[in-house]
């Protein structure tokens, strides 16, 4: 008799065997479950103490309002200067993913269109009635009389149809001298 049809006949006459098998097979994947799930608790428990942080709740681009979470994070993978708390009126400095921790680096307040402004950047106001649809965050050129002024720009705030742009602090007077006689444009860039 063949080896297969031993096996059935044994277990056609012995229905206790057959379940026997079932659940020894279904206890290898519960005990493998079990066994990952009581190491994933001595690794968190091995990460030591931990602190509240605020994280991105979405994907934020310049100038949005914060969306957030507070999250645990173990005080060793805390980044220098990660937030707690927002301060009021805060608004997305830079281009932040979903979960990143937020820092005193990622926000700016509401004190006007340099807020938005790196580092090293000054802010000049350009008077564009042809800029439609322009967002803050967009990296411009600065251009008058066929001239690029600016080789990198970063949009700001718009109002109307001002466009604010953040400019190395050495163009800004040269720009702002192109925005006061009103030849000063904005070239979009790919």
């Amino acid at each position: 008799m063949h080896v297969a049809a031993r096996v059935r006949l044994v277990l056609a006459r012995r229905p206790w065997a057959y379940w026997l098998i079932v659940a020894a097979l279904a206890a290898v994947p519960a005990l493998a479950v079990q066994d990952h799930l009581a190491r994933l608790d001595e690794a968190r428990r091995s990460w030591g103490e931990t602190r509240p942080v605020l994280v991105a709740a979405t994907g934020l681009g310049p100038g949005d309002r914060i969306l957030t979470r507070s999250v645990d994070v173990p005080v060793a993978l805390v980044p220098a200067g990660a937030l707690e708390e927002l301060p009021a009126g805060a608004r997305v400095r830079q281009r932040v993913a979903d979960g990143d921790v937020l820092t005193e680096l990622d926000i700016a307040d509401e004190r006007g269109p340099a807020s938005l402004a790196g580092e090293g950047t000054v802010v000049v106001a350009l008077a564009d009635p042809l800029s439609r649809g322009v967002a803050i965050g967009l990296e411009v050129q600065v251009a008058a009389d066929g001239i690029v002024l600016a080789g990198t720009a970063t949009v700001v705030d718009v109002v109307d149809d001002v466009v604010f742009v953040a400019v190395a602090a050495a163009d800004g007077a040269v720009v702002a001298a192109a925005a006061q006689q009103g030849v000063a444009s904005l070239l979009y860039l790919p």
